[in-house]
C-alpha cells in the first residue's frame, strides 16, 4: 500500500526541520545561548542534517 512511502526519508526530515528552527531562534538571539560558535555548529547541523535527508530520499 505504501510502497513509495520512505521512513527514513521522513524521520530525517523532521530531525532536519527541528534543527533547523533551533538554528533560527538561535540566530535571532531569542535564548540565552549568543555565542557564534553556538550559531555555527547549529548551522552545520542544519545543513548535514538536510544532506542526510537528501541522501536517503530516493532508498
Amino acid at each position: 500500500m505504501f510502497g513509495s512511502f520512505n521512513v527514513v526519508f521522513i524521520i530525517f526530515a523532521i530531525i532536519a526541520i527541528n534543527i533547523t528552527m533551533l538554528a533560527i531562534v538561535l540566530q535571532l538571539d531569542l535564548l540565552i545561548f549568543q555565542s557564534s560558535l553556538v550559531k555555527i555548529i547549529a548551522w552545520a547541523l542544519a545543513v548535514g542534517s538536510w544532506h542526510m535527508a537528501y541522501k536517503f530520499r530516493n532508498k
